[in-house]
């Protein structure tokens, strides 16, 4: 395990129990001080800080388990475990938001005795305000930095929190000066806030799970790295799988001279899964298409073939091409345009007039990835 992912579990472990403290004296305060004063909002705070401690012990353990090793059962290792953590935690963000908006729509049905708001809660809500509002912007920042849907979402509860806790304030000070008891209602707005937040977390972790697209950016330092060898004249597909963050794993396809020697290639694709490692990128494999450059023949049909293709909205570009002009075969990638509809019925129709213009080669079109 590098340097880099160690410290990042231990600022993640770090922050985490902070919460938990900070959740801890929230929870004992805000439900003592809304039993004494019959106060149902604030009794429901404390037991929201109760879930977030819950919330902050799966986030610590996830990250006990993202370390472990890989294994014959997990290749890749346990990385993904931080997004299923981040879903849960999300999950029983959720929770709590909706049994909050069904016990507190009963309260408005059956109301109870108005509370007794007292100087204390006034405080004991400032504080919670000031501490929700001040964590939760900190684990965003922090998870930001570290790249940590769990730490995220935890911020992103904790400021939902303060927000809950901003509420019952307003709702203390409106009775305090009018009399109106509107706690139940700003419980409710501030409970779909919850919801609603919980929904775009969901969304990003699930993606991360099904395995969405890696960062452009991150795609980019690879390929730059890549192109630097001189041998390397282009790359044609970069595959990436997203294991968990630092946890980045896939495979390269690039052209190189057609006239270069296997010890020549495969001491280039060593060079550049050995370079790529020290970026934190596991390369598993180096898929090599080579054309021969000297030859105008060969050149000449690549420049027919990626005209041709233009002509096809659903095909974004042509790659990758090895050019067989003795045993006559052509194979490339066709990149797909995945915001074209009918992309597929268009390379179908490419390959089609392929056909017709190289009636004696042997076409293979493989489907390439846009990077």
């Amino acid at each position: 395990m590098n340097k880099n992912f160690n410290e990042r579990t231990n600022g993640i472990i770090r922050y985490n129990l902070l919460g938990i403290a900070i959740n801890l004296f929230l929870a004992v305060f805000k439900i003592a001080v809304g039993i004494i004063i019959q106060a149902h909002a604030i009794i429901l705070d404390g037991i929201n800080s109760i879930s977030d401690i819950v919330s902050s012990a799966i986030a610590i353990m996830a990250s006990y388990l993202a370390e472990k090793r890989s294994n014959s059962a997990h290749p890749f290792g346990y990385g993904r475990l931080e997004y299923l953590c981040s879903f849960v935690v999300t999950m029983a963000i959720m929770y709590v938001g909706v049994s909050t908006i069904i016990s507190t729509i009963k309260a408005i049905i059956n109301p109870h005795e108005p509370p007794s708001y007292n100087t204390i809660a006034i405080i004991i809500m400032i504080i919670s305000f000031i501490l929700k509002l001040s964590y939760g912007l900190l684990m965003r920042k922090k998870g930001s930095d570290l790249s940590s849907t769990a730490m995220i979402a935890t911020g992103t509860d904790s400021l939902g929190d303060s927000l809950f806790s901003l509420a019952v304030l307003v709702a203390i000070v409106v009775y305090r000066l009018t009399g109106l008891d509107i706690e139940h209602y700003l419980c409710i707005f501030s409970s779909l806030m919850i919801l609603f937040t919980g929904v775009s977390i969901i969304r990003e972790c699930t993606t991360k799970i099904l395995g969405g697209r890696i960062d452009p950016e991150e795609k980019k330092k690879i390929v730059n790295m890549i192109v630097e060898y001189d041998e390397v004249l282009n790359v044609s597909n970069l595959v990436l799988h997203n294991y968990g963050e630092g946890h980045l794993i896939g495979s390269v396809d690039i052209e190189v001279d057609g006239k270069m020697m296997a010890e020549q290639i495969s001491m280039l694709s060593r060079r550049i899964i050995n370079k790529a490692r020290k970026m934190d990128v596991v390369i598993t494999s180096v898929g090599i298409s080579g054309t021969d450059l000297s030859d105008p023949e060969a050149l000449k049909i690549q420049d027919e073939i990626a005209d041709i293709s233009t002509r096809y909205d659903g095909i974004k570009k042509v790659n990758a091409f090895t050019i067989d002009l003795n045993n006559k075969i052509i194979s490339f990638y066709a990149v797909p345009d995945y915001s074209v509809k009918d992309r597929e019925e268009d390379i179908e129709a490419f390959r089609k007039e392929l056909k017709k213009c190289f009636p004696d080669y042997h076409i293979y079109i493989q489907e390439g990835i846009d990077m």
